[in-house]
């Protein structure tokens, strides 16, 4: 599971004997755990890769510098999980929260930035399990060039500290009680104190500094040559999916507003090297996508998640136009069967890491209190950007190496729209003139993370203009509609 967390290994021909060990390492610590985190809620088992813990409460110091003691623990590690609501001696669900836990993304920053230095890269995610119930899972980053050491002292619990100034801890196998020795040794997490503790650290800093040396000379030869290929094999992705958009246009009750009236919205990897996924797996892949975006994204119909009615079920495809007549991708047309008060949606997304949908604007439904073709809402727009760029996120964890994202947002049937939201008061100057409208953005993966808001904010920014000249939305202004988007 943490090699989605850290670029993968290059290649490493002229040094023989350090790639052997690299790959002995990965071969003797290959993760245990499944590699999906519904599985480790529904089938739990022990791994030093995932830290099962019992419900806390966060607001008590003692349990803030716990938390921070295992984030530390398995950055170190290379990466891995922490799982709430488990019996950390059976790994059977706990009763219902009792604290009420709270790992929310801002808790769980101000951890680490009290405890540990350099912080931590981790991303929340709340699953639900088989039983209803909701585990929080903090997903943590692998560490960079330099390990992650405490920087603040924990409460004394007992005897001994709960976590120590100047202390770097990793993942260990704890001891069986009474000095047994069958049975699988639980993982815990704990201060360096021996030599040996070093060995594998140390390695994995070496490796990420050479990753990192190795990029900067690649990047420094190359130049962004291979930024533009990215954007070019997007722009031919996406004409590709409007074309085919188009061609089912027609089947729809609506086919003369829709043809005039709608958005495309694209996104392309750039990967370290080239990477492809398996395609009897895709769908269910997007699937669970959609599922870790759940906590972030429940209104509406989300993206990219394959429909099980039969009239409208993904399929693969192949279309030359796209610049690859080889590779199948995923497919999916509402407008094949398509009732008159559903979405029009279509969407394609391929196993190398290109993805397009294709809708009508949702202020132009039927059943809305508005003239069709005459508004447009910030709020629904930041949304669906959002949704987007938390999906390229997302997908992108499902490849051992990418480095970019580019983004290819196109609207048309601007004309004629106005600002507005039941909710809001936008400044009215008239209608939009232009008809149409392009966004386009080219960002590292590992900006998405945290800086999401300001990619968004991005991507809007021309669509905006477009309608009222002089209507700044910034990534503060996006971050705060972010709550909206898990009501209904």
């Amino acid at each position: 599971m943490s090699e989605a967390l850290a670029p993968p290994l290059p290649a490493n021909d002229a040094f023989p004997l350090e790639a052997a060990q690299d790959r002995a390492e990965d071969t003797i610590f290959e993760s245990a755990a499944p590699g999906d985190i519904q599985d480790m809620i529904e089938a739990p088992c022990r791994t030093l890769d995932v830290e099962y813990k019992s419900w806390r409460n966060l607001d008590h110091p003692e349990d803030r510098a716990e938390l921070a003691r295992d984030i530390a623990a398995l950055a170190n590690h290379g990466g891995g999980f922490i799982v709430f609501g488990f019996n950390e001696n059976t790994l059977m669900p706990d009763d219902t929260d009792p604290f009420r836990t709270n790992c929310s993304v801002e808790r769980v920053r101000s951890i680490v930035q009290t405890y540990l230095d350099p912080p931590v890269r981790c991303e929340i995610s709340s699953p639900m399990s088989a039983a209803g119930v909701i585990h929080p899972v903090v997903r943590v980053a692998g560490h960079g060039i330099v390990p992650v050491c405490v920087r603040q002292d924990g409460p004394v619990i007992g005897q001994e500290r709960l976590i120590e100034r100047g202390a770097y801890y990793v993942r260990k196998h704890a001891a069986l009680p009474g000095g047994q020795c069958i049975g699988i040794q639980p993982p815990r997490s704990g201060k360096i104190d021996i030599p040996q503790d070093w060995s594998q650290l140390i390695r994995r800093c070496v490796r990420r500094d050479r990753e990192a040396l190795l990029g900067m000379l690649e990047a420094t030869i190359e130049g962004r040559a291979t930024v533009p290929d990215n954007a070019r094999r997007l722009l031919t992705w996406h004409k590709a999916a409007r074309a085919a958009f188009q061609a089912l246009v027609p089947r729809s009750p609506v086919a003369a507003s829709l043809a005039r009236r709608h958005y495309a919205l694209s996104y392309s990897f750039e990967h370290v090297r080239p990477e492809i996924l398996d395609q009897a797996q895709l769908p269910e892949r997007l699937r669970r996508t959609v599922f870790e975006m759940q906590a972030q994204f429940r209104s509406g119909w989300n993206m990219f998640d394959p429909p099980y009615r039969r009239g409208v079920q993904a399929r693969f495809l192949t279309d030359p136009d796209t610049g690859d007549e080889e590779t199948d991708f995923l497919e999916t047309a509402w407008l094949r069967a398509r009732n008159p008060d559903e979405t029009a949606d279509f969407w394609r997304v391929s196993p190398c890491g290109l993805a397009t949908i294709i809708r009508g604007y949702a202020e132009d439904l039927s059943h809305a209190q508005i003239k069709p073709g005459t508004c447009l809402s910030p709020a629904t727009l930041t949304q669906e950007i959002a949704e987007l760029v938390c999906h390229a996120r997302t997908f992108a964890r499902l490849f051992s190496g990418v480095r970019r994202v580019a983004f290819r947002c196109e609207w048309w049937g601007l004309a004629g729209r106005e600002l507005f939201d039941p909710d809001e008061r936008w400044v009215h100057r008239g209608p939009a003139l232009g008809d149409h409208c392009v966004a386009t953005a080219q960002v590292p993966v590992a900006r998405l993370a945290e800086a999401w808001p300001e990619v968004v904010a991005q991507l809007i920014a021309p669509v905006l203009r477009a309608v009222e000249p002089d209507i700044a939305l910034g990534a503060d202004w996006v971050r705060d509609q972010a709550p909206n988007w898990v009501a209904g």
